[in-house]
Formats: C-alpha cells, structure tokens, sequence
C-alpha cells in the first residue's frame, strides 16, 4: 500500500515538472518569434548621440544630403494602437557650413492616388491623422550639430486602421541660401492587429 502513494506521488511530481518546462519552452518559443517579426524595423524614441551618429554615417556611406534611418527598404511598419513611432530623419547644407534651427527646414508630403495606398484605401483626412508631424508645411529640425540637422517624424496608427502602405516624401530647403537641399522618401507600412 505505501508503494502505490509513492508512485502516485512520483508520477505528479513529474506531471508538474514537464508542464513547467513544457510552458517555459512555449513562452521562449513565442519571445523569438516576436522578435523575428518585429526586429526588421525599429522605431526611433529620441534623437540620441547614438541615433544621431547612425544618422551621420549614412551621410558618408549614401553620399546623399537628406537621410532617413530605416534600412535599405525604407519602410516604417507600424502596428494600429502601438503608441507613437518614430522615424528618424537628417539632412546637411550643401556647402558644409554651420546650420541653425531655422536655417533647414523640411516639408512631409503624402503622395496621392498611386495605386492602392492608404490615401485610396482609407481616404486622405484618416492617413492624414496618422501623423502627429504636421504634413504640407516648412518645419524646423529638432537638434542640429555642424552642418548637419536631425528630426523625429512620429507616427500613431490609431486602432481598427485597414492594413495599407503610404509613400512619404521629404524636400528638405535651405532657408538661408533659398535652394532646395534636396529630398528623401520613406514608406509606411499598415500591419495586421495581432497578438504581437
């Protein structure tokens, strides 16, 4: 009789420990997955010394004078009620000399009526209030250092948008010397809602 009650007792026990181990290989399971899929696009909270210096090395390895950091894709994929996202962007005078806040100034455009994007899919006034940067108008940069300026344009997709995709140019202008530095383009990207 007291060798039933041990192996009665023996087999919960190892009840009990496979089903934590079990959870434990399932929650680890689902963290890298989550990781996989949201790693491809980052969203930048503060123009940082870090950022700022990823942003200058683009400066030196496209050879352009208006860049934006999201990859050689320059997509922005942004989950509907993930809170703001950001997208970092700089731009640099043309002759190298010293700017001010005021001296650079850029301007976002959404582009219209290209194929499905989110201006067809959910209207103009809805991908308009998506972005908490105002659109269709000179704005300053946030920090500038050297010659070089920086700025975050943040995003919120509010919950329940479709998933759809919206191309959005930059023209940066230099205030001082009245010529246009020059533009950039980034896309974004609508995802799916989900559990991730």
């Amino acid at each position: 009789m007291k060798e039933n009650k041990k192996g009665a007792l023996e087999l919960s026990i190892g009840t009990v420990v496979i089903l934590v181990l079990g959870m434990s290989m399932l929650i680890l399971g689902l963290i890298l997955v989550r990781t996989i899929f949201t790693g491809a696009t980052s969203s930048v909270d503060d123009l940082n010394d870090k950022v700022t210096n990823a942003l200058a090395s683009l400066f030196a390895e496209e050879g352009e004078d208006v860049v934006v950091r999201l990859g050689p894709d320059q997509t922005a994929k942004v989950k509907p009620d993930s809170g703001d996202f950001g997208v970092a962007i700089g731009a640099r005078t043309l002759d190298g000399s010293p700017t001010t806040r005021e001296r650079l100034k850029y301007t976002l455009k959404i582009e219209e009526g290209i194929g499905q994007n989110c201006v067809k899919q959910i209207g103009k006034a809805q991908t308009i209030s998506m972005f908490k940067t105002a659109l269709d108008q000179p704005l300053s940069f946030d920090k500038f250092d050297g010659s070089t300026a920086f700025a975050r344009v943040i995003i919120n997709v509010p919950k329940g948008t479709a998933t759809c995709t919206q191309k959005v140019f930059i023209d940066v202008r230099d205030t001082q010397t009245n010529q246009d530095v020059g533009g950039n383009f980034f896309i974004l990207e609508v995802l799916k809602e989900g559990l991730f």
